[in-house]
């Protein structure tokens, strides 16, 4: 997503994270995206966690991102949090990426994602929940055949 991909109201707020910096700090050419997480009736329940820090990390998975013929995130990205009312809240940055299939995802990724009781069980069962779905879709028989990308975030404007 580019900077012209923003509305009025998130390039608003992305401009006054940038003059927030020193002016040698500020992103030259950044990817900065806007959206919230998951859906909007549990965005709030998400953006709470990073904003307390016992979230720093989000996955997605690969098959969906070339099925839509979308740029996978990248070390460097900023991501305009947005609430259930589609206001900004938070820029978070993309600090780490890593890659796994879904029934090697270790439980570090469980424990940075910060939700429910921080379990690999609760991170399979509720992201198969969420992915099953959508596997035709991706080209997918099972959930165990797609690629996780797990993003590390910094909380880094609120």
């Amino acid at each position: 997503m580019t900077m012209q991909s923003l509305n009025k109201t998130q390039k608003e707020y992305w401009d006054r994270f940038i003059f927030s910096l020193p002016s040698s700090l500020r992103p030259v050419n950044p990817n900065v995206s806007a959206s919230f997480a998951g859906n909007k009736e549990i965005t709030n329940e998400l953006l709470n966690l990073y904003l307390i820090g016992k979230k720093t990390a989000g996955s997605s998975i690969v098959e969906d991102f070339l099925s839509a013929g979308d740029e996978l995130p990248q070390i460097g990205n900023y991501w305009i949090f947005l609430n259930s009312k589609e206001e900004p809240s938070c820029i978070l940055k993309t600090v780490d990426i890593k890659l796994h299939k879904f029934n090697e995802v270790p439980v570090e990724v469980a424990l940075a994602e910060g939700e429910g009781d921080l379990s690999l069980e609760y991170w399979r069962k509720v992201h198969s929940e969420l992915y099953n779905p959508f596997l035709k879709t991706w080209g997918l028989k099972i959930i165990n055949e797609a690629t996780v990308i797990t993003e590390f975030f910094e909380v880094v404007y609120r």
